[in-house]
């Protein structure tokens, strides 16, 4: 019997009806390089209805378990209608990208139906006036309920759809199709429903000894208090801001596409920083700008909620959620960019060395073996942890979540993808979040946020842009400064109260 983990049926628990956990992928083909005649609608449906078997997922519903007493799980979608998952819409004309980004808030926006399986996909047509995309080109957003998959997973199957050209440009199928689905009940009777409840209670509990006997003997206390400084910083938390207000059933989102090359450029003014550090000196530098243009930025830097993937060696990314979190000072209270990332750079490595010493396999397996009781309280205080910036304890401002894409051109039915970005879940007191995912030598960074507090999203899409043209003059004059006090000078040291918490 396939059922979700506890991880999975979280995801189920924190879901209300103006802020649904799910996920949207962007992509974007040029119809240029499709031989003959451009694509259709259903030529696309049949494609995708080919390519379904990669994964159970796309066949199969959740079932929940009366009084979330056992673990939701999974039955075959008996109702299943390609044609109901796999919609067709148009941009009014000119096309232009305000109308695409509107166009796709107001998709993401709404719930995924969990009565089906539970995912949508969706054909744009019409986007002839947006700069960098050639004109003709088409869109397909894949929306997904967390509690299916995560980031990882969902680039994994959604790459099934596509093929790489081969040596004599033959297409070449990206995922091999996996083995056929197990078969699944479509219904359950109420005793082997009670049966279920009292089992999945009682054996969750075991199946958390393992991991909880490998963390237990870790936890000591200079680790507890990294870990306390790690979440909560020297004083106590996060600054309250914006983005730490409750959401309306509305969203915002807009993106940028930046040249990854130039990106390794920054990472590289300092030391032993990575792209992901590069990255988030960029959403920091960002998220100054957009303050400060508002008159609101505090003293204290801004906390990011980083989801780590913690899979190990060949385990499968075709369905779930395998993932822990870490947090990151996103230094915000650093107006020079170069000494913002060599801060930032010392907090990721402490920030992983921490988890690396506790075992981030081990802490994931902790929240996917909770019994399923203790879920509906776990969603309850994970929602009110936000409590709309009014709670005792700000955690974190924003999430920034990273999806690396191949570095290889992919295409579906001919036709060249030319964009990949995602849209990302909200949360009330978790109002924004970045979705950088990098393909075929761009790197495409994404915000989603709720209109009441982002009004202006392409203000921020520019705030993003401005950060990274500054980071980018200084990495292109790299030799030049590396003559003064910036590049090459080793990492900043931590501050006082860094030290006391190490």
């Amino acid at each position: 019997m396939s059922k979700l983990s506890g991880l999975d049926a979280l995801f189920l628990k924190v879901d209300r009806p103006h802020a649904a956990s799910h996920c949207t992928m962007i992509y974007i083909y040029d119809q240029s390089t499709v031989e003959g005649q451009r694509l259709g609608f259903r030529q696309i449906v049949q494609h995708i209805a080919e390519r379904l078997d990669v994964s159970p997922v796309f066949k199969r519903k959740i079932v929940q378990v009366p009084f979330g007493l056992g673990y939701p799980y999974w039955v075959e979608d008996d109702l299943f209608d390609i044609d109901f998952h796999v919609r067709h819409f148009a941009l009014p004309k000119p096309g232009d990208w305000h109308q695409f980004c509107i166009m796709v808030s107001r998709i993401h926006a709404r719930s995924v139906d969990l009565s089906r399986a539970p995912w949508e996909m969706y054909v744009i047509e019409g986007l002839d006036n947006i700069e960098g995309i050639p004109k003709g080109s088409f869109a397909i957003l894949t929306k997904t309920h967390h509690a299916a998959m995560d980031g990882a997973a969902a680039a994994e199957l959604t790459w099934a759809l596509h093929d790489v050209a081969g040596a004599q440009g033959k297409p070449v199928v990206v995922v091999d199709k996996a083995s056929a689905a197990e078969s699944l009940p479509t219904g359950r009777g109420p005793l082997d429903t009670l049966s279920r409840m009292l089992t999945d209670n009682a054996m969750s509990c075991a199946r958390m000894a393992l991991p909880l006997a490998r963390v237990l003997p870790k936890l000591t206390m200079a680790s507890l208090r990294k870990m306390a400084y790690s979440v909560l910083g020297s004083e106590g938390g996060a600054p309250r801001t914006r983005f730490n207000s409750n959401v309306t059933s509305s969203r915002v989102w807009d993106s940028v596409t930046l040249d990854l090359g130039v990106v390794k450029q920054i990472k590289s003014l300092v030391p032993g920083a990575t792209v992901n550090d590069a990255v988030l000196a960029l959403v920091g530098g960002a998220m100054r700008r957009y303050l400060i243009a508002k008159d609101e930025l505090p003293e204290k830097s801004l906390v990011t909620l980083a989801p780590v993937n913690t899979r190990q060696g060949n385990e499968s990314v075709a369905a779930g959620n395998t993932v822990s979190m870490l947090t990151f000072p996103l230094r915000t209270d650093i107006e020079d960019p170069v000494a913002r990332l060599e801060a930032l750079q010392v907090a990721t490595s402490q920030s992983k060395a921490i988890q690396n010493a506790v075992g981030a396999s081990d802490l994931t397996n902790l929240q996917k073996f909770a019994p399923p009781a203790t879920l509906g309280l776990a969603g309850r205080l994970a929602t009110l942890m936000g409590m709309g910036g009014k709670g005792p304890v700000i955690l974190h401002n924003c999430m920034v979540t990273n999806v690396p894409g191949p570095n290889v051109p992919l295409y579906m039915l001919g036709a060249k993808l030319v964009y990949w970005c995602g849209v990302g879940p909200l949360v009330d007191g978790l109002s924004l979040i970045w979705n950088p995912s990098s393909y075929c030598g761009k790197m495409f960074i994404s915000l989603t946020s709720s209109p009441n507090v982002v009004p202006d999203p392409d203000f921020l899409a520019q705030c993003l842009m401005d950060s990274y043209e500054e980071m980018k003059g200084l990495a292109q004059q790299a030799p030049k400064v590396a003559k003064g006090r910036r590049v090459g000078r080793k990492p900043l040291a931590p501050k006082v109260e860094d030290k006391q918490a190490i």
